[in-house]
């Protein structure tokens, strides 16, 4: 994945009632190859981990079901992303702390908890 070509978003955050504030978050757009190669990535790591569970004995019979399942999940969901949240920061609406948005999967709205007042801070896209 290539950082260089991030995108400064601008976005509202909110906890659930009409206070909201303004932020930005820095996003990379995957393409559909990137996508594809992720998700590829994902079910193999995760069906490894199935055929590795074969030799646990007993455990195997749970394990290896849960993590072929995992794998498909987990690839389908990293198919259906927009691409990553690469980080940004907006404030909390209840307490006016910095809340800082971490890294993850870009899937609309976004959710971080505000680390003062613990407040599910839901960010949305302007």
């Amino acid at each position: 994945m290539n950082n260089t070509s991030s995108i400064p978003t601008p976005i509202k955050a909110n906890v659930g009632d009409d206070r909201e504030t303004q932020g930005s978050v820095q996003i990379h757009l995957s393409s559909p190859p990137e996508r594809m190669s992720q998700s590829l990535k994902k079910i193999g790591i995760f069906w490894g981990i199935a055929l590795v569970s074969v030799l646990i004995p007993v455990f195997h019979f749970v394990l290896v079901p849960l993590f072929f399942g995992l794998g498909i999940f987990f690839a389908i969901r990293s198919y259906k992303s927009e691409g990553k949240v690469l980080g940004g920061e907006t404030s909390c609406p209840h307490c006016g702390t910095k809340v800082e948005i971490k890294p993850a999967e870009l899937q609309w709205p976004l959710s971080e908890i505000c680390q003062n007042c613990a407040r599910v801070v839901r960010i949305f896209k302007l």
